[in-house]
């Protein structure tokens, strides 16, 4: 079990109905740009049984932009859920039975390729205000996309307690209205014990695209990035 905060910035452009928004910020930037402090974060669950492996890894981020015309609008409000889902297999590397072998030793390097499905949710909203008035209309957009992804796993130990582990995937290929997404992710850790629970701490940096409902109200496209932090527990 892996519980993670995400530090992200984010590039790229976010519809509510007719009206859009371009961001390129950093976290600080958006820190600057947001009416509230941006929320990210993840965690993510996996189960082993010899060379297979069933996960669920899920992310959740909510920006709340300041308006380009204050007397207007109240800024767009972007909330996105991301639900990774699937089944892996272990090319090579130790199996789960054999893991506890290797407790104060260098494990084997391991590789991993997974097929999963992603599901995205995604909530554009703006808030308008007629001038000289205290009438106000909300545009809202909300949409789930679903989309099969494809990808792999590589990890290696350094030490028995340092590793590195790197992430890729890519998908979507235009099913559920997904033209493309895809994210890497790259991390170093430190193995230790706590109370004779194996723990792990991870430093790390995170990125994620994705290209939706072109044409359509919520249409957006932007990537996520930013370094995390998390700690993992094994049992």
């Amino acid at each position: 079990l892996s519980l993670y905060t995400w530090i992200t910035g984010v590039k790229g452009n976010i519809s509510a109905g007719p009206f859009s928004r371009s961001v390129d910020a950093s976290f600080i930037d958006i820190n600057n740009q947001s009416r509230q402090f941006p929320i990210g974060f993840m965690g993510r669950v996996e189960g082993h049984y010899d060379r297979f492996g069933l996960f669920l890894d899920g992310q959740y981020m909510d920006i709340a932009l300041k308006p380009r015309f204050g007397n207007v609008s109240s800024g767009i409000d972007s909330e996105l859920g991301l639900m990774d889902y699937g089944a892996k297999y272990r090319i090579f590397g130790a199996i789960a039975a054999d893991t506890p072998a290797y407790k104060g030793q260098k494990r084997p390097n391991m590789l991993e390729v997974y097929v999963a499905g992603r599901t995205l949710w995604l909530d554009n909203s703006v808030t308008l205000t007629a001038p000289f008035s205290r009438r106000e209309a909300n545009l809202s957009t909300s949409h789930a996309f679903t989309s099969p992804i494809l990808g792999g796993r590589f990890m290696v130990d350094f030490t028995p307690e340092i590793f590195m582990l790197v992430d890729a995937n890519g998908g979507g290929f235009g099913v559920g209205s997904v033209d493309f997404t895809g994210g890497v992710l790259g991390l170093v850790g430190y193995r230790f014990m706590n109370l004779d629970v194996p723990l792990s701490i991870q430093a790390g940096y995170k990125a994620v695209r994705y290209d939706v409902d072109r044409g359509g109200p919520t249409q957006t496209s932007a990537t996520l990035n930013g370094p995390f932090l998390g700690l993992t527990g094994y049992w």
